[in-house]
């Protein structure tokens, strides 16, 4: 091969290596060596222009950020907010209210005085207000524990709570509490990977209200525990194991809304402004003498006194007088918006919240609300049941004397019904409760018993007693 072939081969090498460089870039080995060592350095995965001043090149967007609030460690600012601001007290009330409004019913093998006798004990210690107020102040503050209050255990309060060593008739309600009473958890956690509250304090230090008794050590197992919206495990901890406030996360649409409908209001007062024009005004008040700016304050209330309201004004020759009325239009379409914002953040529909009839054409609100009464239902689910699976069966025990066979209970629904609809429902479910009957599925005492519910529920079939029936002595009569 000749030097001038051997120099010609060289060149077509080098021209390949330069375009497969152009098509492959090789890493960065200092920029290899940093990701492998977890450094994080600038994002970019998103879209970015810097032609236009877009994504990471436009200083308008790039700048926003968001910073902790804190609001839910200030006790004060909490409580002064739910007590001035209507907006923050629906928000916080609304659905806590529902979560306990339609309540529930028992399930499991009774006797029909029994549950009466239940529901006797519930009513005579306001249990669902107790509840529905634990429920309202874990939303507002982050947290809150409902205490079983437990005749003869207040030298044991620091012990677990042994059902088997429950007396009769020794339930005496609940204690509300929170962490504006001075609640203060233990560093000793719940280990028992058995235990509903594993992984949370084992003790919680409450102060007495006179705070002669100094603090009191409850055990966990006595205490209802309810929470505010969910953190991480890191910030649960740093919150002294409690929730976040609901107020938090809607407190810059809280702000927005309230300053809107402030300057709104501001508005009102400017909305017809009038101007009067006189002459050398401004050098009679600046330089002039106190009895020559005496008169001229004279003469602006007698002009002003001699405005009538058919229009007639009396001014100097020299003078003249402008009315400047302000529209308002736009405004409202603006306070929508914010309304709309705070509505969402809260996970409130907007007519709910707002007492206002659902806006838009053909819009009727039911999809709003069905939506909002499933998110009420996850919430139940999530914070009611395990209070009341830890409840029952203490009121059970204080009012039996012994723990009924399968104790358990369901949520009632929510979404209310006309009279129209209650009267076809009770009417399906009898008909329903007639097959089963006819096909031998259901003893004459076990259909009675079922109607009796069919009637409570929707408010019919008053005159069927249950202890009434006769001995099922029988056949159910055969389909003709």
């Amino acid at each position: 091969m000749s030097r001038k072939t051997r120099k010609r081969k060289a060149a077509r090498n080098r021209a390949a290596a330069s375009s497969a460089s152009q098509h492959q870039k090789i890493p960065d080995p200092a920029k290899q060596a940093a990701i492998m060592a977890g450094v994080r350095g600038e994002a970019l995965d998103g879209y970015n222009n810097a032609a236009a001043f877009l994504g990471q090149s436009s200083p308008l967007i790039s700048a926003g950020t968001f910073l902790r609030s804190g609001i839910t460690s200030n006790i004060q600012l909490l409580t002064t907010t739910y007590r001035e601001c209507w907006l923050a007290t629906r928000i916080i009330d609304t659905p806590a209210e529902d979560m306990t409004r339609s309540w529930y019913t028992l399930t499991g093998k009774f006797k029909p005085d029994d549950l009466a006798d239940l529901k006797r004990l519930e009513a005579k210690h306001s249990v669902k207000q107790e509840l529905t107020d634990a429920i309202r102040w874990a939303r507002l503050y982050g947290g809150s524990l409902a205490l079983m209050v437990i005749d003869g255990e207040g030298d044991r309060l620091n012990r677990p709570l042994d059902l088997c060593l429950l007396p009769p008739e020794s339930f005496e309600g609940l204690l509300v509490l929170d962490p504006s009473t001075g609640i203060s958890p233990s560093t000793e956690l719940v280990t028992d990977l058995n235990d509903p509250d594993y992984g949370l304090p084992m003790y919680y230090n409450v102060n007495t209200e006179d705070g002669r008794a100094g603090t009191v050590t409850i055990h966990h197992s006595r205490m209802l525990r309810f929470i505010g919206r969910p953190l991480p495990r890191s910030e649960e901890i740093a919150e002294n194991y409690w929730g976040a406030s609901e107020l938090e996360h809607i407190w810059d649409e809280l702000q927005k809304r309230s300053a809107t409908s402030a300057n709104i209001a501001q508005l009102v007062f400017q909305a017809n402004i009038t101007t009067l024009k006189m002459s050398n005004f401004g050098e009679s008040v600046g330089i002039g003498t106190d009895k020559g700016q005496k008169n001229i304050r004279n003469l602006i209330a007698e002009e002003n006194r001699f405005r009538t309201s058919f229009g007639l004004q009396l001014l100097s020759k020299d003078d003249s007088l402008e009315n400047h009325p302000y529209s308002f239009s736009g405004l409202n379409d603006i306070y929508e918006s914010f309304m709309m914002d705070i509505s969402g953040a809260a996970e409130i529909p907007a007519s709910k919240l707002f007492g206002r009839s659902p806006q838009g054409f053909q819009s009727t609100g039911e999809a709003e609300m069905r939506n909002y009464y499933e998110m009420i239902a996850g919430l139940q689910e999530r914070y009611l049941r395990p209070a009341l699976e830890r409840l029952l069966p203490v009121m059970a025990i204080s009012c039996f004397g012994y723990l009924p066979e399968n104790l358990d209970f369901i949520f009632n629904p929510l979404a209310t019904v006309t009279a129209e609809e209650a009267e076809e429902l009770a009417g399906k479910l009898t008909d329903r409760v007639e097959k089963l009957y006819r096909a031998g599925l259901l003893t004459y005492q076990e259909a009675r018993n079922e109607l009796k519910t069919v009637g409570e529920k929707y408010a019919a079939y008053s005159g069927i007693e249950p202890d009434a029936a006769p001995p099922d002595t029988r056949k159910p009569p055969a389909y003709e």
